[in-house]
């Protein structure tokens, strides 16, 4: 008699498992987000007199029109450069560097380097752009502006604004006889920033 109890308790049990099991079930249903997640670009053109906007690398700089042949002592010349994006994002551009290709290795190419010093202007408009423009630093040929002296500019996506840098340079009137004949070939390298 007891063990048919137990029985009966252990089967009750079962069917109570059983019970709670299927009670457990229940209706789902979910809802979805997606989207599309896409980089922007941040690239950048320029033109100067002679070259029309493209991107201009190391290896296939713009010609900055400075007519700088000539030069002798207290003579200023002056070129502009206009900067602007062509990707989908702004930034900022700053001159980051001024290199000559090929050094300067004979002596009066030395000399004419050592004597020259420029100024880079951000002006509002390439007519702005000659030897008399003034503002900026007069400064080596070869010494890039700190961010106090040539602030970085403000770029928009799409190309919406042009940035205009007048680069003036000097040949002072102290420069030495030794400078005579020499050339040099300066690339100033503009870079621009984005986030």
């Amino acid at each position: 008699m007891r063990l048919m109890r137990i029985r009966a308790i252990l089967a009750g049990g079962l069917v109570l498992g059983i019970g709670m099991t299927a009670t457990l079930a229940a209706w789902t249903d979910e809802e979805n987000a997606a989207s599309t997640v896409q980089a922007g670009t941040f690239s950048l053109v320029s033109q100067t007199r002679d070259d029309a906007f493209a991107s201009h690398g190391s290896g296939n700089a713009a010609r900055l029109g400075l007519d700088a042949t000539g030069l002798y002592p207290g003579v200023s010349k002056a070129g502009w450069i206009q900067i602007k994006t062509s990707g989908t994002l702004g930034g900022t551009v700053t001159l980051s560097g001024i290199t000559l290709a090929p050094p300067a290795t004979a002596t009066a190419d030395q000399a004419l380097r050592d004597a020259l010093t420029a100024r880079i202007v951000p002006v509002a408009q390439t007519t702005d752009c000659t030897p008399a423009t003034t503002g900026g630093t007069a400064l080596p040929l070869l010494t890039v502006p700190t961010a106090a002296q040539l602030p970085p500019a403000a770029l928009t996506g799409g190309g919406a604004n042009t940035v205009t840098y007048c680069v003036i340079l000097t040949l002072p009137s102290t420069a030495p006889a030794t400078a005579q004949g020499g050339a040099v070939n300066p690339m100033w390298t503009f870079t621009g920033t984005t986030g």
